[in-house]
């Protein structure tokens, strides 16, 4: 029989399942109220009310009710994935693919939901945008650490193109992939040169 956890891991595990359910209880209040009267018709103090919070802890999850409405995690990168990525030797391109890939992953099963709100809302779209940004950002700063800054903000833009690329469904219907954001890097670097890009899905060389 495995030994009892820790007093303080008991802890803060069950402050962390709190945090988890308050979380939840605005988002869920928020899409609930954004759906019947439309995101300019709700305001947060709607939203506090209808989730049983304070304003001060509604701010303490979410910058905005679209953020709120969305459920827009406070961050797309698990922790393992960074150290994972700082720790990587291989091609600085290579292994942001395999960040965002599993970033992306990771949210999967959110964007059916996510497409679905800002579809039926449009205005959802900004709060999307400001997050990816904040995103964004948090790879460059990741990617600093194993290249010059300069460096850095061009590979990231790189790969970020792709993933802008693979959420196109005229471009493509494939997930993407740590694969399919190379490949389509590559075809992006062939279209630079002018050169005929490769069939889309062709493999390419990498882990």
């Amino acid at each position: 029989m495995a030994p009892p956890a820790p007093l303080a891991e008991k802890s803060c595990s069950l402050r962390e399942q709190k945090k988890q359910q308050t979380r939840r209880a605005i988002h869920e209040s928020a899409r609930r109220l954004v759906l019947e009267r439309g995101l300019p018709h709700v305001t947060v103090a709607d939203i506090c009310a209808e989730a049983t919070v304070s304003d001060r802890t509604f701010f303490n999850y979410f910058p905005s009710k679209a953020a709120a409405t969305l459920g827009l995690p406070e961050t797309a990168l698990a922790p393992d994935d960074e150290q994972r990525f700082l720790a990587a030797h291989g091609g600085l391109v290579d292994d942001l693919c395999v960040l965002v890939a599993d970033a992306a992953r990771l949210h999967k099963e959110d964007l059916p939901r996510l497409r679905e709100m800002i579809r039926l809302e449009p205005e959802l779209l900004a709060a999307l945008n400001q997050w990816t940004v904040s995103v964004r950002r948090r790879i460059v700063q990741l990617a600093e650490q194993r290249t010059s800054p300069e460096q850095a903000r061009l590979v990231v833009a790189l790969v970020f193109a792709a993933v802008m690329l693979h959420a196109d469904s005229g471009y493509t219907t494939c997930d993407p992939t740590a694969q399919e954001l190379r490949g389509t890097i590559a075809r992006l670097a062939a279209a630079a040169g002018e050169r005929e890009p490769a069939p889309l899905g062709a493999a390419v060389a990498g882990r």
